[in-house]
Formats: structure tokens, C-alpha cells, sequence
């Protein structure tokens, strides 16, 4: 369950939402808004594509330290 921060802009300031409850994102006339679980709607700064890339980035950073984890002495092989 990653947790990303993006950037509010209708309040202003940074948000900290989880990943695992983003239904979908989209775009128009140049805001990005993030649906969200419970009709929660966020309007944000990020583009779509970025907000994508930093979930793809921790989920991989995830699995990564779990193959790590689970390894003898949970030192990488090698």
C-alpha cells in the first residue's frame, strides 16, 4: 500500500493519499483529478503519467526490499 504525495490545488499544500485506493485519474482543461474510493475526488497538480511513474516506483522499490528481506541474513545474493 504505497503512499504518494501529490500536490492540492484547490487548497494549496501537499496531500498523502494510498495508492491502493485510487479507482482512476484524469484530465481536463489542464487540472488532473484522482478518483478515489468513497467518491472522494482530489484535483492535483501532477499529471496523470507522473502520479503513475512514483506508484510504479515505490511498488517496485517494494517487491525489491521483500526478495531482499527474505533472503539468508537478508543480505542481497551474490
Amino acid at each position: 500500500m504505497p503512499l504518494i504525495k501529490v500536490n492540492r490545488i484547490n487548497r494549496g499544500g501537499e496531500i498523502v493519499l494510498n495508492s491502493q485506493h485510487i479507482v482512476f485519474i484524469e484530465t481536463e482543461a489542464r487540472s488532473t483529478t484522482v478518483h478515489m474510493t468513497d467518491g472522494l475526488l482530489f484535483s492535483v497538480e501532477e499529471t496523470p503519467a507522473a502520479i503513475a511513474d512514483v506508484v510504479e516506483r515505490l511498488e517496485s522499490d517494494r517487491i525489491k526490499n521483500g526478495i531482499v528481506e527474505s533472503s539468508p541474513g537478508g543480505k542481497p545474493p551474490g
